[in-house]
């Protein structure tokens, strides 16, 4: 009915289908933002641990190559995330139709 309020199960779905587009659209976006923002604080911190005696230009390609773990581990934690969320979404949608079919033997 068109006045109904809609379900529970439908309102989930309709929610995490929302936040699986954004998160497909976005995901590669937050990851290298995160990385951009970790690589400076981290080049600070290697520089000064390494101390001195290290060339800077070794502590700064140190410190992209943490960056770019950095990127890595934040887009694998997003994928996971979108993958919760679309095995969720998936459960939920199957479980609203047709029980499954179950094919028996005939006798004989």
């Amino acid at each position: 009915m068109c006045g109904e309020p809609r379900s529970w199960p439908d309102q989930r779905v309709d929610r995490l289908a929302a936040r699986v587009r954004w998160l497909d659209r976005y995901r590669r976006f937050i990851a290298l933002v995160a990385a951009a923002l970790v690589a400076p604080l981290m080049i600070a911190q290697v520089a000064g641990e390494l101390g001195a005696g290290w060339p800077e230009m070794h502590a700064t390609l140190l410190s992209l190559m943490l960056g770019v773990v950095v990127w890595w581990v934040v887009e694998v934690g997003l994928v996971y995330v979108t993958a919760l969320w679309e095995t969720e979404h998936d459960r939920l949608i199957r479980e609203r139709g047709v029980p499954r079919a179950i094919l028996r033997k005939i006798r004989t």
